[in-house]
């Protein structure tokens, strides 16, 4: 697969900053911003499939939820953001070369900028958003082929009474950490709560096989309700797999017949490897492959 620009100068990517739509390059938020000052941001990010959002509706429903939960008042509608995100992807699909290609498309909506501490009287302008549209950066063939090997991370998930994981926000620093302390020698990390049952990953959901039963931590242990994770747990019910949600230790992973991932770009993805203690076989099982065709059939339906 040709590598992808996705470098802030690359001619790939636009950006529409409060409704106007740029080059990334020129686009500049001020360093009073909130995001910037304090991670006080939510987001979104979206794929598209033969020119449409995967799920759109519920990815934004999930904005204002997050909103909700961390004392936002977004100054724009959801609707706004869902004409901008489609008017913005338009205008990247004009770009040379990007007629019929599908994009990757983050929304990013902070707080807004102000005087500098945490109240919110100091705040000079409503919610602020971003949507970054670009190039989609998929894996290869032959990373499907070998999976992914993810170490489990001695840094704990963030508990849901201190920074709840169900908030989608630009507050990261949990996940970026666990994820430094697995690469490069692993491809990302999962995460324990402090019970120390798995929780999630860095950017995605965890699922594993065992006799034939799906588990998958539930939401009430402190996770994202993933978009595709809901789509997946719907197409394994579909083919007749149970699915239970489950809290479980780290050492039902070591035992698992098959592991795979969820998230809204790489949608169904094998993992090999946990702890460098192979999976399996070491490759895809039966039943990840099978979840992989039946959602990139799901997908398909509007």
């Amino acid at each position: 697969m040709t590598p992808v620009d996705l470098s802030p100068q690359s001619k790939s990517i636009l950006v529409n900053l409060n409704g106007e739509i740029m080059e990334a390059a020129r686009a500049k938020v001020s360093v009073f911003d909130r995001s910037y000052l304090y991670g006080d941001s939510l987001y979104e990010v979206v794929r598209s499939y033969d020119g449409r959002f995967l799920k759109l509706d519920e990815h934004l429903d999930r904005l204002g939820k997050s909103a909700q939960l961390t004392h936002m008042t977004l100054g724009q509608s959801l609707e706004h953001y869902e004409k901008e995100i489609l008017r913005t992807f338009q205008a990247w699909r004009e770009l040379p070369g990007h007629r019929d290609a599908d994009a990757y498309c983050r929304i990013v909506v902070s707080r807004g900028e102000g005087k500098i501490g945490f109240g919110l009287g100091g705040l000079t302008t409503p919610t602020l958003y971003t949507i970054y549209m670009l190039p989609l950066e998929l894996p290869t063939t032959e990373a499907r082929k070998r999976g992914y090997h993810f170490k489990i991370a001695e840094r704990l998930r963030n508990d849901p009474r201190a920074l709840d994981p169900a908030m989608k926000t630009g507050n990261y620093l949990n996940s970026l950490l666990a994820y430094l302390e697995a690469v490069p020698a692993f491809d990302d990390a999962l995460m324990l709560n402090r019970d120390g049952h798995v929780s999630e990953g860095t950017t995605f959901n965890i699922f594993y096989v065992k006799r034939g039963i799906i588990a998958t931590p539930p939401l009430d242990i402190g996770i994202l309700d993933g978009v595709t994770r809901r789509l997946v747990i719907q197409c394994a019910r579909k083919l007749g797999y149970p699915v239970r949600e489950v809290r479980f230790p780290k050492e039902r992973l070591y035992e698992a017949d098959e592991i795979f991932m969820s998230s809204s770009v790489k949608e169904v993805f094998p993992v090999t490897r946990i702890d460098n203690k192979r999976v399996g076989k070491g490759e895809a099982g039966p039943i990840t492959i099978a979840l992989e065709k039946a959602y990139a059939e799901a997908r398909k339906q509007p």
